[in-house]
């Protein structure tokens, strides 16, 4: 089984998890890094997002800091005076 398909099957498994009433912080942030590792930028920061209004001292923060200022530094704009 590969990497990627062992990643999307986690993530099908989470997102069954979670379903539209789930108030636990720590599957939308495991979710949420393999949202990322997978190049799904938006969801992952969606989900950090999601961990951190349920649980603020989620380390889903961290995480969050860090897509932040890793958005930021690939910002062609810098680039493209």
């Amino acid at each position: 089984m590969s990497e990627n398909t062992d990643i999307q099957r986690q993530i099908s498994e989470l997102s069954r998890l979670i379903g539209p009433d789930c108030r636990v912080a720590d599957l939308f942030y495991r979710r949420g890094k393999l949202y990322w590792k997978c190049g799904r930028r938006a969801e992952a920061i969606t989900d950090f997002n999601s961990a951190v209004a349920l649980d603020p001292q989620s380390p889903a923060g961290a995480y969050l800091d860090m897509t932040t200022d890793i958005m930021d530094f690939y910002n062609t704009d810098l680039y493209n005076p």
